[in-house]
């Protein structure tokens, strides 16, 4: 297998894999001839995360079906590490053959970068893999009651704010009101993000007379948002005792090939016994 990134996809992929470690000890990557697709659960089983990059959205991208390891495992930590270590023009190569206990993780630079003054100097890496025993999770195809699109350093920003009174965030979609709120023994916050007078979504779809309010962790929206980098818009789906999307939508001109979704349990209330 080889694998090649530069420029902006590669930024994207080292913001994905360096924020993953606040979700899961390890990564594990499935590769088929057409894309990479990874599947990771958090710590306290509460979200998970669905990573998927076709093939085109790598500089380069060799896999072979009869030879090649199809699934492979290593520490989120030290593949966050190793990100750390590339110097801004470099570009990254990824090989292994046949079912090694390692990978080959490589930082090379353009001949421009060489033979300018800019010193970067090729790296070359080997991780070690790691056994992990985790089933593939089936996520259905879902129809949410209340979806709506938001900028996410907006609701990156607002999500913070909310973590300082409470570790719980509730959100109630309504036709009339779309609004997130946080509430503790400080004080409480409620940030509208759609009514009659305002609106500071991007889009929203709602169940004809739909009221709903939900509560979910503030910890693990926060881990969501650190994201942010990858798009400029998020989209998020709820729906009655079901676990939340949040899906960053991508630019279709430039990483129509690139997908990266969270979904995460919503918090039970006594209500919800009703």
């Amino acid at each position: 297998m080889k694998l090649a990134l530069s420029g902006n996809q590669l930024n994207k992929f080292c913001d994905i894999i360096s924020n993953c470690k606040y979700l899961s000890e390890f990564i594990t990557f499935n590769c088929s001839p057409e894309k990479i697709y990874s599947q990771g659960l958090s710590l306290d089983h509460c979200s998970i995360y669905e990573l998927t990059i076709n093939k085109e959205w790598f500089d380069d991208y060799e896999w072979n079906q009869d030879s090649d390891q199809p699934v492979f495992s290593i520490s989120t930590d030290i593949l966050a590490k190793v990100l750390s270590a590339r110097q801004p023009s470099q570009k990254m190569i990824i090989e292994y053959s046949n079912k090694p206990d390692y990978i080959t993780l490589k930082f090379v630079s353009s001949s421009e970068t060489t033979s300018s003054n800019i010193k970067e100097f090729p790296k070359e890496f080997m991780l070690p893999l790691i056994d992990v025993d985790m089933d593939h999770l089936e996520i259905p195809e879902m129809e949410y009651s209340a979806e709506f699109g938001i900028e996410s350093k907006a609701l990156n920003t607002t999500n913070e704010q909310l973590s300082l009174f409470n570790e719980t965030l509730t959100i109630h979609c309504s036709e009339a009101e779309i609004y997130l709120r946080s509430k503790g023994n400080d004080g409480e916050l409620k940030v509208t993000l759609f009514n009659e007078t305002c609106e500071h979504i991007t889009e929203f779809a709602l169940d004809e007379d739909i009221s709903l309010t939900l509560d979910f962790s503030i910890k693990h929206f926060n881990v969501f948002c650190r994201f942010l980098k990858v798009s400029n818009n998020v989209m998020l789906g709820f729906t009655k005792k079901a676990p939340m999307k949040f899906e960053y939508i991508m630019d279709e001109q430039d990483d129509s090939n690139l997908k990266l979704v969270f979904y995460l349990a919503p918090k039970i209330s006594d209500d919800d016994d009703e």
